[in-house]
Formats: structure tokens, C-alpha cells, sequence
């Protein structure tokens, strides 16, 4: 039985509504899945709703922006219930993260005439193409040949996410684990890359003393050290092992350098630990 985690519809970056990411699991042959949109959890209903009529299993997710040291890394969080709490530290996330294209194109102003702060304000965007409304002004300005390529006007004019006031690692675990859910760290290669197996430990260790209950120890982009060294840690403290795709639909496979499509991974229920969110 195939499964996938990690994926994102249009009410977040991706391109997809929840009854294409469901007709999609199906000809991938992935039977449990969860939407984890970025801060966002409008696809949830849907999702149910659209999984139900082809027997898929789903899952519900989210994912959300948190403050690590002196970083910002992504925690997924699974089978939560309604809390107020934890639905407080998500919309948080949600405003920084809409915040940050809001002085990124206040800082820039003055050095493009093309772009102002009470054009910006009026845009609107088709967000079936993905993405954010930051980069879609940016591209459509004229300002980047392609829609992922604004991405870099944020580190250059001081609005990347280190800068911001993300909810922490802790007050999101506690929160979601408040909630019945389960916190898991998403794709730890892209915070982690460079470190030796001991580093990765280290900082692994850290983020479970934090509160952390799984990590997403199956995904694309991660070497051969990154998956067993994630997946030891995980057995040796009892902790979800599950797998994702991140599909982001179209505008993945622009921003993307390797097939991240649903169910990618051949990833089974047998190779993963998920059962708690099963129940």
C-alpha cells in the first residue's frame, strides 16, 4: 500500500484542487495520503470528501513555517483536531509569511519603477498557477523571467525568513501534540545537508527535546546518510518515520530539479512508521 505526505494544492503554492491531487494518487496507486498545505487548512474538507469515493485513506495535514535557532524549517503536522491554540500559531505563520512580500515590495519601491506599494496592493493573481503573490507580481512586472525566480529578490532586500517572527519549534509541537496530532520534521535535508551523521544526530536529538514526534525520513532529494541516519533516530526513540512527495503540481516542476510527482518515492506503509495516525 503505497503512501504519500507531502503535497500541495492551490489554497497554498500548488496548482492542484484535492480532487486532482486524489485523481492523481490514483493513477499513482498511492492509497493514504495527506495534503499539507503551507499554513493553509481549507483543503481538508475536500480532501475527505474526494478520498472516500475511491477508497484512499486520508490524512490530516498541514505544513507550517518554524523558527529553529537561527533558521526557519518546516514542521508537518498529522491527525489533529480543532484547537484554537494551535490554529493561532498557524495563521502567525500565514501572516509572516504574507508580511514578507509586503516589505519586500515596500524596500523595493524607490528601485524599480515598476513596481509600487499601492500596485501591489491591488494585484490579484490566479492562484491556479501556483506559487505566491509576491513572485507572480514579480514575474508579471517584468522583474523575473520566471515565476520561481522572485525568490531571490527576498534574501537580497532583507526578507528572507530568518527575519521574521515565525512560531517557534517548540510552541508548534506543543500545540499540535494539544491538539491529538503528531509533529514531524519535513525534509531535513534542506536545513542539514552539510552535516556528518554525528552533526545530524546532534541536532535530530535537539528538535525531540523540543517535542518533536517523527520526521519525514523518505523524501526526494535525501542521500542514503540522511534517510537511515533520520529513520535509526526515529526507531531508537519511537517516533513517526513517513514519507512525502512535496508535489507542488506545475509550479513544482519548474521550481524543482527531480521528479517529486505523487508517489514518487515507492514508499509502502510496511517501510514507515504511521500507525498512530491510522487509528
Amino acid at each position: 500500500m503505497k503512501v504519500d505526505l507531502h503535497m500541495h494544492t492551490y489554497f497554498s503554492d500548488g496548482t492542484m484542487s484535492p480532487q486532482e491531487i486524489v485523481d492523481k494518487a490514483v493513477n499513482r496507486e498511492v492509497k493514504i495520503l495527506a495534503i499539507t498545505d503551507h499554513n493553509k487548512l481549507d483543503s481538508w474538507e475536500d480532501l475527505q470528501k474526494a478520498a472516500q469515493e475511491v477508497g484512499i485513506v486520508p490524512i490530516r495535514g498541514v505544513e507550517i513555517n518554524a523558527a529553529y535557532k537561527n533558521k526557519v524549517v518546516h514542521l508537518l503536522a498529522y491527525g489533529f483536531e480543532n484547537l484554537q491554540k494551535l490554529f493561532d500559531l498557524i495563521d502567525l505563520a500565514d501572516s509572516e509569511m504574507q508580511r514578507m512580500s509586503d516589505d519586500l515590495i515596500a524596500n523595493m519601491e524607490g528601485a524599480d519603477p515598476r513596481i509600487s506599494v499601492s500596485d501591489f496592493k491591488a494585484y490579484n493573481y490566479d492562484r491556479r498557477k501556483g506559487g505566491w503573490k509576491g513572485l507572480h507580481y514579480l514575474f508579471d512586472r517584468g522583474l523575473s523571467d520566471k515565476l520561481f525566480g522572485g525568490f531571490k529578490y527576498y534574501r537580497e532586500y532583507g526578507c528572507d525568513f530568518a527575519e521574521y517572527n515565525f512560531p517557534t519549534v517548540a510552541q508548534l509541537c506543543a500545540a499540535i501534540k494539544a491538539a491529538g496530532g503528531y509533529s514531524v520534521l519535513a525534509h531535513p535535508m534542506s536545513y542539514f545537508k552539510d552535516l556528518s551523521k554525528e552533526e545530524l544526530e546532534e541536532e535530530l536529538q535537539q528538535l525531540y527535546d523540543m517535542g518533536l514526534q517523527g520526521v519525514e525520513c523518505y523524501y526526494p532529494t535525501h542521500s542514503e546518510m540522511m534517510t537511515k541516519t533520520c529513520a535509526a533516530f526515529c526507531k531508537q526513540h519511537e517516533m513517526l518515520i513517513t514519507t512525502g512527495s512535496d508535489e507542488h503540481g506545475e509550479f513544482g516542476k519548474e521550481a524543482k530539479t527531480l521528479d517529486q510527482t505523487i508517489g514518487c518515492m515507492n514508499v509502502t506503509r510496511d517501510m514507515i512508521h504511521i500507525e498512530p495516525l491510522l487509528k
